[in-house]
Order: structure tokens, then sequence, then C-alpha cells
């Protein structure tokens, strides 16, 4: 089974051409997911995800491996920000969400 590390390079390369097959990134995010449930190290997952050094990574990919990070780390204040903020970047339509993860943050802060 590929590594976390390598289905996220595997992603990028796929999603470089200007018309990418759709049907091949569908794969590596499907195939993501699964190895993202088989992997007990959260330090696996950053590795992945700094990978992503130009913001093509998409929220079905990102969130996913954040919701992962969460149950392996907690719900911290500074992961909770940091996942928020990731989500902020996708725009409007994310943008609730992040609402509520930030608002969840502040929360933790208060108590």
């Amino acid at each position: 089974m590929p590594t976390l590390e390598e289905l996220v390079r595997a992603y990028l390369d796929a999603a470089r051409p200007r018309y990418p097959d759709q049907k091949a990134l569908e794969s590596l995010q499907a195939q993501f997911q699964n190895a993202l449930n088989n992997t007990p190290n959260s330090q696996a997952i950053r590795r992945a995800l700094a990978l992503d050094t130009e913001r093509k990574l998409p929220v079905q990919i990102k969130s996913p491996a954040y919701e992962r990070l969460l149950s392996l780390e907690g719900r911290t204040i500074a992961l909770l920000r940091e996942y928020a903020q990731e989500m902020y970047e996708y725009g409007a339509m994310w943008s609730a969400y992040a609402d509520r993860l930030w608002d969840e943050a502040d929360a933790l802060e208060d108590d």
C-alpha cells in the first residue's frame, strides 16, 4: 500500500496537466482516504500535507487529513485554528465550517 506522502505526490503530479484525468484524481483521493484511516501516526499526515507547497490539494483530501489529525492529536486550540485557516482558504462555501472550528478553539481558550 502506498504511503500518504506517495499518494499526495501522485495526486499533485496527476493534477498538473491543464486537463487532468478526473478518474485518476478520484481514485487517488479514495486511496488517500483509505491510507489515512490506517495511519496511526500524525507525523505521517503532516509530512504528506507539507508536500502541498503550491496549495493544490482539494478539500476532499485536506479536510479528512485534518479530521484524522484531530482524532490522533486531540482537539487543541492550535490544531483547530490551523484547520480553520485551511478551510477559510477554500472560500465562502467553507467559511461557516471554519467559523465553527475557530469558535471551538476560542471556547477552549476561555476555559
